[in-house]
């Protein structure tokens, strides 16, 4: 797919496509950023530096799956940058949903985790995408951390009139960072919700299309993210306890300080609840079922704490303490963290 410039594209390219630039391109849904963000990507390339990309749209993910941010590198003089399909990423970080709202913390901590990897590779030029996130405060503030954390040389704000004033008009007089205003390209589409869902499930289907499924014990992992897989295991006694406490079946537990994380084969009613704090006297009680488990994402991360892979729990045998993950092959051997995403595959539900 040949990207199809014009005189203000080139126009910022010149000024911006230099060594040892950061930029950071902004602006709401169905501007172009991300076809901006290539060209800039083809630009360093062209002048024979090292690029790095990354793409902090986690809902419409153009560099590794969806609820993620990817780095990619690209090296000088490659060919152009293939325009279709979602690229491999060459380092992620996985944020577990696919909008910034309610994952603002990951959504901030992932962007700034993977431009420090890109700076780290010794990389002479780095172009960051980011969602369309604009509208009202939450999101105004989030741009704005966005854009401290970073610190980049050079903020692209691709807007259609003057809607991204609330987000950049406080660094307009800042002599560190170059505000550059760009109109949308004339041949920008809008893209239905339609297409944005069937974009997003193709995307977890090319990811997964290569998986296996393998065998995760509780007991070489760690949870994060969840309530999960953090204190001692209750025994089968203990179980036993805490199921005639409830009047229900008590799958598995574990005990925390003063608190209590348990799956129960039914949803229990608060009377439930409040009976088990008050005759154990907890302060935390976290309580599922397994339906909260059933076709989760999850990203699994290694010893050293780096991504390895995105996958989807499939099935949890609480009786044999394992969990069976949907992930690329050999992962699961390496995995020591599990991070618990609140996206839940068949790509259904979305918007909870």
């Amino acid at each position: 797919m040949v990207i199809q410039t014009n005189h203000d594209w080139e126009r910022i390219a010149w000024r911006v496509v230099q060594p040892q630039q950061i930029v950071l391109v902004i602006g709401s849904v169905d501007v172009g950023k991300s076809t901006f963000c290539r060209f800039l990507v083809e630009q360093g390339m062209s002048r024979g530096l090292k690029v790095g990309l990354v793409d902090a749209d986690v809902g419409q993910s153009q560099i590794g799956p969806p609820t993620t941010i990817g780095l990619k590198f690209f090296g000088p003089n490659e060919l152009e940058v293939e325009q279709s399909g979602i690229l491999e990423a060459d380092d992620f970080y996985f944020v577990g949903w696919i909008s910034p709202e309610r994952h603002m913390l990951q959504c901030l901590t992932g962007t700034r985790l993977m431009v420090d990897a890109a700076l780290e590779t010794g990389v002479d030029f780095l172009v960051i995408d980011t969602t369309g996130y604009i509208d009202g405060m939450p999101a105004i503030v989030l741009k704005q951390q966005k854009i401290e954390l970073i610190k980049p040389n050079h903020l692209i704000c691709i807007h259609r009139s003057r809607e991204l004033d609330a987000i950049v008009s406080c660094f307009d007089n800042l002599d560190c960072l170059h505000l550059h205003r760009l109109s949308p390209h004339k041949a920008v589409t809008s893209k239905s919700n339609e297409f944005r869902r069937k974009y997003r499930e193709s995307g977890f289907d090319c990811y997964f299309s290569n998986s296996v499924v393998e065998t995760l014990p509780f007991d070489q992992i760690r949870g994060q993210r969840t309530p999960f897989f953090i204190g001692r295991q209750a025994n089968a006694k203990e179980l036993d306890f805490i199921s005639n406490l409830v009047q229900d079946r008590a799958l598995y537990a574990e005990w925390g300080h003063r608190s209590l994380t348990l799956v129960a084969l039914d949803v229990l009613p608060s009377f439930a609840k409040a009976r088990l704090k008050s005759h154990l006297s907890l302060i935390n009680l976290f309580t599922e079922t397994p339906e909260h488990f059933e076709g989760r994402l999850i990203g699994l991360l290694n010893a050293n704490g780096k991504a390895l892979s995105i996958g989807i729990i499939e099935g949890v045998d609480f009786q044999a303490s394992q969990l069976q993950i949907r992930c690329r092959a050999g992962v699961a051997r390496d995995a020591r963290i599990i991070q618990f995403g609140h996206y839940q595959a068949n790509w259904k539900n979305e918007r909870q």
